[in-house]
């Protein structure tokens, strides 16, 4: 069996989804829409730096997306209405916390979420129906999981490791 392009997005994106989110099958339809609402949120403070665009573009490509889509969020420029964008296709109802949860992450890709980011945030929360109080809990849980990754790195390689990014 020859092993195309397609199917190992195909593989990477099920991968992806069943050991990050516990998914048996990848969601249909909303990676468009959420790979943009993702990056109008990182535009929260007026600029998309590489990084979080970086960190969009990844996600959304281990997520199996195609290469036109790749290509099309390596340039966009996130200037889209977030409800316009979030009205293309229905983010179902379980989705909408994980959506505000990996905006947090995307905005803070760069090392920083500031209050535009986090504003932006909020007001995708606002279109989803999604209270303060649980924005700021999966704020909290953005927290608490960057400390985790950062003491977990730190005994995995106590000694450090010439790959390592900074943490």
């Amino acid at each position: 069996m020859t092993v195309t392009t397609t199917d190992t997005r195909k593989i990477i994106g099920d991968w992806v989804y069943k050991y990050t989110l516990n998914f048996k099958q990848p969601p249909q339809g909303a990676i468009e829409a959420f790979a943009k609402a993702l990056l109008i949120a990182a535009k929260g403070d007026s600029v998309i730096s590489q990084a979080e665009r970086d960190w969009v573009v990844g996600l959304t490509a281990a997520k199996g997306a195609s290469e036109k889509l790749i290509e099309e969020l390596q340039n966009y420029q996130a200037n889209e209405d977030i409800e316009q964008v979030l009205s293309k296709d229905s983010i179902a109802d379980g989705a909408r916390e994980a959506l505000l949860y990996t905006a947090i992450e995307a905005s803070a890709a760069d090392g920083e979420y500031n209050d535009g980011e986090k504003a932006s945030v909020r007001k995708i929360a606002a279109r989803l129906g999604v209270s303060e109080n649980v924005v700021k809990q999966l704020e909290a849980h953005y927290a608490e999981d960057r400390a985790l990754f950062k003491k977990k790195i730190q005994t995995l390689y106590p000694n450090g490791h010439s790959s390592l990014y900074p943490i």
